[in-house]
């Protein structure tokens, strides 16, 4: 599956360009506190390309080892 968007260097950030049309998003519109900016541009891009342009949604290998991870019991301590 290719990637929906590209990639490009912006003063104090990264852009990230859809590859159907002109919408991007870039790091700096996020909020670090939120976590990942790259992450969270990533995200924001991918759901813009799933509702405008109708395309599946992408999931890396790492996404589905956070989601076991994240939904995993605690470890009891001994």
């Amino acid at each position: 599956m290719k990637r929906l968007y590209t990639i490009g260097r912006v003063k104090g950030g990264m852009q990230f360009t859809c590859t159907h049309c002109a919408h991007h998003v870039s790091t700096l519109d996020f909020d670090p506190r939120d976590g990942n900016l790259r992450t969270q541009a990533a995200t924001a891009i991918n759901q813009h390309a799933t509702s405008v342009h109708h395309e599946p949604v992408m999931f890396s290998s790492l996404d589905a080892q956070q989601h076991v991870w994240h939904t995993s019991p605690p470890l009891k301590a001994f």
